[in-house]
């Protein structure tokens, strides 16, 4: 691998390449400024990643840092999309957790998310839309250990480091099987269980979104591991 500069945070040309990329959205374009992606985005990012092990090890937080595992590719799958558009303009970086003793594929896994773009800038948390399965079985836990879980999403600190809840997809009606009277009938309809703080680009410019990062990471841990344990118990 190319030795990486040192992680420095995420300089105004990451916003300036999305910016340009959004209004040339073609291989053509991208092949020209590739250089430009490589070491304004994808280097300095692939930095992050490693900080950010280094940051997880030291503190024992059992979230995933890995260039491979972590980093979305900028392609966009375009097979079954109208927007034929062949990239994202945006970066996504993901740290699962405890990945390794539950799910095979990060992404089906609980995990932190930094999301950067040139409008938009958040931290969130949680799972987005867990499959069928895991759902029922989210749902089933928090009605079960509703006291657990009210404690965990109620606590001062997870609501300081996560105000928002990511409503998303929900049903109009308790599901089925479920009461619609239960305290949590909040949450039990929802579909996706995301947490997430907006945060400001120049939240992002320093190394000190290392330090945010992990603070964060280390109050969703958790509600993390609530989940993680409804998908896959001792697994």
């Amino acid at each position: 691998m190319k030795s990486l500069p040192a992680f420095d945070g995420f300089k105004p040309d990451v916003l300036e390449f999305f910016t340009q990329l959004k209004n040339n959205n073609s291989k053509e374009w991208f092949d020209a400024n590739r250089s430009v992606y490589e070491n304004t985005v994808k280097f300095p990012t692939q930095s992050f990643v490693l900080e950010m092990a280094s940051a997880f090890a030291q503190t024992g937080l059992p979230y995933m840092a890995d260039i491979k595992r972590s980093l979305f590719r900028i392609n966009r799958d375009i097979r079954f999309s109208k927007n034929k558009d062949p990239y994202k303009t945006n970066l996504g970086i993901y740290f699962p957790f405890k990945v390794e003793a539950g799910p095979k594929k990060p992404v089906e896994s609980c995990g932190i998310y930094l999301h950067i773009e040139p409008t938009e800038f958040f931290i969130a948390g949680g799972i987005h839309m867990p499959e069928p399965q895991q759902l029922k079985s989210i749902r089933t836990k928090i009605h079960k250990d509703w006291d657990e879980f009210e404690e965990i999403v109620t606590d001062k600190q997870f609501l300081k480091e996560f105000p928002g809840k990511w409503e998303g997809e929900k049903l109009k009606k308790a599901p089925a099987g479920f009461p619609a009277d239960h305290p949590s009938i909040d949450w039990l309809r929802q579909k996706e269980f995301t947490v997430y703080q907006a945060i400001k680009d120049k939240d992002i410019q320093s190394r000190k979104i290392i330090d945010t990062l992990l603070q964060k990471a280390e109050t969703l841990a958790p509600y993390n591991d609530f989940l993680r344990d409804a998908m896959y118990g001792n697994e």
